[in-house]
């Protein structure tokens, strides 16, 4: 009987193996859908209708963007943590749905680690600190100076919880200063107010938004928040080195499906996200949007993630910003 039981596991266990190496083989045998978390026009969408169009030249099937706003990024996370694991369905996830949200709010419908396999990253880019010209700062050290002589200093976000919220709580903790959060319904709305210099005269913004506006003069940049200057803004120090050692913190957006995705379908996408990212042609065209391009490995996001993760966490911590 055991003999018997033994055969027949090994034949299901071949079965099963043999079925699987079949779809991945056909892979893909239908359209594919990339589910973006946001409205049309960010820069979320942005990365993936350019990854979109030319996925469906190379893999000759019809790849199509699927926007499913709403409840910070938690409806499409989840629609996409459900679906059917096969690699027809990409989610394409930034710093809010799966290392924020997991951190800030205390009940989610998807586990930002178990439920999705990391393929690739696609973009990320740094947050900058920025004063309206009218302030009478010119550096980090002057404007920390400036924020502890006065109680009531503010600065705008585009709202409570994204990264740079909790950018402005990073500062608070390491300068040891009290500036007063002023978040706004989007980056728009938040550069728009730093421009007028009457509510805040201190943002923390998005590079892409932001970038005209540094170069006519009308936003003066002290600092960006990621680990190396930007090419897009060369001559603007890092946080780090200014000696902020351990201030970091980017918005950035990778492709990801189910867990349970086969790891050969899980690498042949890998191939084709990389590959449309190292091209030139889109290289120039992102990086003119306002990002620097950053293509992985699955595990190399794998651990960015987690870092990610426990960088947020260890902030939202440390501000005492309750869990919503």
């Amino acid at each position: 009987m055991q003999r018997a039981f033994r055969l027949m596991f090994g034949l299901a266990v071949a079965a099963m193996a043999s079925s699987s190496n079949a779809a991945e083989s056909t892979f893909p045998d239908r359209p594919l859908r990339l589910i973006v978390p946001y409205p049309p026009g960010g820069n979320t969408d942005i990365l993936a209708r350019v990854v979109a169009q030319r996925m469906t030249d190379s893999l000759a099937k019809p790849v199509v963007v699927d926007n499913r706003g709403g409840g910070n990024g938690v409806i499409a996370s989840e629609i996409s943590a459900r679906s059917s694991p096969d690699g027809h369905t990409i989610f394409v996830g930034s710093t809010r749905e799966l290392s924020i949200n997991p951190a800030l709010m205390r009940a989610l419908p998807y586990d930002a680690i178990k439920d999705f396999a990391p393929i690739s990253q696609g973009t990320i880019t740094a947050i900058l600190i920025g004063v309206h010209p009218s302030l009478p700062v010119r550096s980090i050290k002057e404007l920390i100076a400036y924020a502890r002589s006065d109680p009531k200093f503010a600065y705008g976000t585009p709202g409570i919880g994204t990264a740079m919220h909790l950018s402005g709580e990073l500062l608070n903790i390491a300068a040891r200063v009290n500036t007063v959060h002023v978040p706004y319904k989007g980056g728009g709305p938040a550069v728009a107010a730093v421009l007028a210099g009457q509510e805040v005269k201190l943002g923390y913004m998005g590079m892409g938004p932001v970038i005209p506006h540094v170069k006519a003069g009308k936003i003066r940049p002290l600092a960006i928040t990621l680990g190396k200057r930007s090419a897009l803004l060369p001559e603007i120090p890092t946080m780090r080195e200014l000696g902020y050692k351990e201030f970091e913190t980017s918005m950035w957006f990778g492709f990801f499906v189910p867990t349970q995705t086969p790891k050969g379908t899980v690498g042949k996408l890998n191939g084709e996200i990389v590959r449309i990212l190292n091209s030139k042609e889109v290289n120039d065209y992102l990086v003119n949007t306002g990002v620097d391009v950053a293509p992985s490995t699955p595990a190399e996001l794998s651990r960015f993630v987690r870092d990610d993760f426990a960088r947020y966490a260890k902030i939202i911590r440390e501000a005492k910003i309750e869990p919503q």
